[in-house]
């Protein structure tokens, strides 16, 4: 099976042993069975499955390609989706762009930001489809139920179909053999050309995708203390782990590229992970720690990228060995400037999100760096 599967994780050996170990070993503990030996746990920036595989297939990284097929069940995590082999059991997938093309023969689970049901998929069992976008093709021959901003309907759809959404269309070509009942705060758009055997019926409910607005009294003029919280958490972040602190920010300026694709996967693959656990509802003790493990992350990350911003300042300044009392002035600066830069109308939010990818991937550098050196 080796040359059948491309795993193209972040460059680096460290990264490549590590970080693969680590994310096969968190989809393990979600999805063992009896017959492990035979299932696939994958992990690293693309993921690329050419062969068919004899179990299931547990898989999460930046990219993921499915194109043989899986004898059991398949579990993804991932930005992308790409499923075009045949699945012979359930699909459960999660990420950011989804795309379904090949034929699943148990349910299909799928949650995504965009979800495509191509005109080349062929579901045979139950489908559960949530995104901001959803477009349904291709053949179903099962109960379908869909959540979204926007739902397309273009396929042969054999049991009833639920929709919940904003807009939702029948397109020309649709063929809906049984009931369609649907939720929405606009009317339904139906093709003339779309073909329903069974009855329309509107639900009461409507659906709204949730906007969150966070209004609490006083925040705007508690925001400057959270800027010495960060500078407090990065003292203490230097005051426990010194020689880590230091090296992790050498990393970055050692190996910029590779901190900013290791931590743009760990950025993106792992709020799919997360979510996966969550809708295997087993997994929700799972998914609490991974989810605090990424906040914590990501307070380190950005922090990191705040040292080595103020390693360069204190550089330009003309010193280089320096005090703990230096590098924490330092270090106020640099998370000052960065308070600051981020309130630049578009490239704000950019810069904030680089130190964030630099950082968390530098991080992890580091981790993998320092523990593959031990004995």
């Amino acid at each position: 099976m080796k040359s059948s599967i491309r795993i193209l994780p972040a460059r680096g050996a460290a990264a490549r042993r590590h970080f693969g170990a680590i994310a096969g070993l968190l989809l393990c503990a979600a999805a063992l069975d009896a017959h492990a030996a035979a299932n696939l746990y994958l992990a690293g920036t693309e993921v690329r499955l050419e062969q068919r595989a004899d179990g299931d297939v547990v898989a999460a990284a930046g990219r993921i390609a499915i194109d043989a097929g899986v004898a059991g069940d398949a579990v993804l995590a991932a930005g992308s989706v790409d499923v075009r082999g045949p699945v012979a059991d359930d699909l459960r997938a999660a990420g950011g762009i989804i795309t379904l093309a090949g034929s699943v023969q148990g349910e299909a689970l799928v949650a995504g930001a965009s979800v495509h049901i191509t005109p080349e998929a062929d579901l045979a069992g139950r489908a559960w489809l949530a995104g901001n976008e959803v477009t349904i093709a291709g053949r179903l021959r099962n109960e379908v139920k869909a959540y979204g901003r926007h739902i397309t309907v273009s396929g042969d759809i054999e049991g009833p179909v639920a929709l919940s959404g904003e807009r939702i269309d029948i397109a020309a070509g649709a063929n809906l053999r049984g009931d369609l009942s649907y939720s929405s705060t606009q009317d339904i758009v139906i093709d003339p050309q779309a073909r329903i055997a069974g009855k329309v019926t509107r639900e009461p409910g409507v659906f709204q995708m949730p906007r969150p607005q966070l209004h609490i009294p006083g925040l705007s003029a508690a925001r400057p203390l959270l800027l010495f919280g960060l500078i407090a958490a990065g003292i203490l972040l230097y005051a426990v782990f010194p020689r880590y602190t230091a090296n992790a920010a050498r990393t970055l300026h050692a190996a910029p590229l590779k901190s900013l694709g290791l931590g743009t996967a760990l950025f993106f693959s792992a709020p799919p992970i997360i979510l996966l656990l969550v809708i295997t509802i087993i997994g929700i003790p799972v998914a609490l720690v991974v989810a605090a493990l990424y906040a914590v992350a990501l307070l380190a990350g950005y922090l990191i990228a705040a040292f080595f911003v103020g390693d360069r300042l204190l550089r330009l300044i003309g010193k280089s060995d320096v005090s703990t009392a230096w590098r924490a002035l330092s270090l106020a600066v640099a998370l000052a400037a960065l308070w600051l830069l981020r309130h630049i109308p578009y490239a704000g939010g950019l810069i904030v999100l680089a130190a964030l990818l630099f950082g968390v991937g530098a991080l992890a550098l580091q981790a993998f760096t320092q523990y593959s050196d031990r004995p």
